[in-house]
This record gives C-alpha cells, sequence and structure tokens, in this order.
C-alpha cells in the first residue's frame, strides 16, 4: 500500500502565499510619471507622492491617483443674438490642467 499525502500543509502555504501577495500589494504603490499621489493616513492628509515606487502603511494610509495630463472639453455650440439682433453660433473648446493634486482632492468641487 502507498502512503497518502497530507494535503494540509499545502494547502497552508497557499493560503499563507495568497495573503502574503495581498499584503504586498496594499504595501508597494507605483505612481506612473503622468500622476501624482495624494496620502492621507487615517483620514487626513498626509503628504503627496512624486512618481516612482513608494512603501506606504498597509490598511492605515490610502494613496489617491491624480491625473496631471491636460483634459480637453468640448463645449457644445450654442445659439445667441447679439446687441445689434445678429443670430450667432458660439463654439468653444476648453483646456484645463492639474496644476496643484492636494487642491483638487480637497478645495475644488
Amino acid at each position: 500500500m502507498g502512503t497518502a499525502l497530507d494535503p494540509t500543509p499545502i494547502l497552508v502555504a497557499i493560503i499563507g502565499l495568497i495573503v502574503l501577495v495581498i499584503i504586498a500589494r496594499r504595501i508597494v504603490r507605483i505612481v506612473r510619471p503622468y500622476e501624482k499621489g495624494v496620502v492621507e493616513r487615517l483620514g487626513r492628509f498626509r503628504k503627496i507622492l512624486e512618481p516612482g515606487m513608494h512603501v506606504i502603511a498597509p490598511f492605515v494610509d490610502t494613496v489617491f491617483r491624480v491625473d496631471l495630463r491636460e483634459i480637453v472639453l468640448d463645449v457644445e455650440p450654442q445659439e445667441v443674438i447679439t446687441k445689434d439682433n445678429v443670430g450667432v453660433t458660439v463654439d468653444a473648446v476648453v483646456y484645463y490642467l492639474v496644476m496643484d493634486p492636494q487642491r483638487v482632492l480637497y478645495n475644488v468641487a
């Protein structure tokens, strides 16, 4: 008769590996070159992360990524009447760029 391999140590190792991967994903944060990260510790602003790899406290710190690229908004054409009663169609494009990631999250609605 052959001996059966006990599956308990293998199962414990697999669960331990899964837990380790989940914790590692919470500790290491990568901020892309076109982003900045805003770190909150227990709901309060702590610091701004520059692009690169950063280590944070898991389950205590939260990182919000703010995109710093230029954003284009197309405004729909509108019919307006000028002071001298001439009908004109006005079309516009709005460009905006985030300069301060902390203000974007906390000061602007």
